[in-house]
């Protein structure tokens, strides 16, 4: 998929102190904010994110967190405003937030409390701290503005430090840990919205399904060319002429499409060869040199080095493992 942004939120990023083109220039990414998109790939998205997080302030990451802010140009905070409540909302906030960018919003129920966790759905890629806290921020706004009530999270973690600037919103006191989780109350989720619009919801949901039915389309390529690879690897038959022509596409439509997923081919090869190596070495029977062939080495030395880098052990170790 690639990361919209719009010339309405470029405009906001600027609007709040943030230079576009040099932020652009420092991430090695075309400057094409002429036009009426700046579209990203997931990789660039990333790299964007990283250089945004270097000079970002706590100030502004609150301004780009209130929803009243963004909403009229983001239509997951637009359709979120429109649920019943918070309950509702989180969801629709979760599904439609992946048209925009590559996050996963996992939302967990219990009788008393709904706990938010937040990841990438980049494999490999941990968020920045002005993206967490800033969706951390942007789930506690769309709460509050949906209800008009100052609700309080019951807790807020993540590996990330915040400024008393950042409490002060939040009104609780984060804890620092190695994940992330943004937990309220369930009675607090339940309460209804005073922003709820039917009227346009209904107007807009069949084209938000429309574009993520599209979406899952782009991401169902992906798992073809995986799935291409574990047949075509262990037959030497996996060059990206091949593995296009198996597919029915070209190579440049190939690598164009798996681009947008923030991928390459080389790292899906990569991929495949690691888990083929991983099953293979389930059976004792095959030496290492059968196994490298498998997996598209000729040599077995150059497999060998290959699979101290994906598992951090040699061939020996981890066979002594089984």
């Amino acid at each position: 998929m690639k990361v919209t942004i719009s010339k309405q939120f470029q405009a906001f990023i600027q609007g709040v102190g943030i230079q576009l083109d040099d932020l652009l220039e420092r991430a090695s990414i075309p400057n094409v904010l002429w036009k009426e998109e700046l579209e990203l790939s997931p990789g660039d998205y990333v790299k964007f994110l990283g250089e945004l997080d270097k000079d970002i302030t706590d100030e502004q990451i609150l301004a780009f967190s209130e929803v009243k802010n963004i909403h009229n140009f983001m239509p997951p905070f637009f359709v979120a405003l429109c649920a019943k409540n918070s309950q509702e909302a989180f969801h629709r906030f979760g599904l439609y937030k992946q048209l925009i960018c590559p996050l996963v919003v996992s939302i967990d129920e219990q009788s008393e409390t709904l706990t938010i966790k937040l990841s990438f759905a980049i494999e490999g890629v941990d968020m920045p701290r002005f993206t967490l806290l800033n969706e951390q921020l942007v789930l506690l706004s769309l709460i509050r503005t949906g209800t008009g009530k100052d609700i309080v999270p019951v807790s807020v973690t993540s590996p990330y430090e915040y400024s008393h600037l950042l409490v002060d919103y939040l009104e609780v006191q984060p804890e620092l840990a190695d994940h992330n989780s943004l937990v309220f109350r369930t009675e607090d989720v339940q309460i209804p919205f005073i922003t709820q619009n039917n009227v346009m919801w209904e107007y807009l949901e069949p084209e938000l399904k429309r574009r993520l039915e599209e979406l899952s389309k782009d991401h169902s390529f992906l798992n073809l060319v995986e799935k291409a690879l574990f047949t075509a690897i262990p037959s030497d038959r996996f060059s990206r002429g091949e593995v296009a022509k198996s597919l029915g596409v070209s190579v440049r439509t190939m690598q164009r499409k798996l681009k947008e997923q923030g991928v390459t081919f080389a790292q899906l090869v990569q991929k495949v060869q690691k888990l083929l190596a991983l099953r293979y070495m389930d059976t004792q029977e095959l030496s290492t040199g059968e196994i490298a062939y498998l997996v598209g080495y000729k040599e077995p030395a150059s497999f060998s080095r290959a699979f101290k880098n994906w598992t951090g052990q040699t061939i020996t170790a981890y066979r002594g493992t089984l």
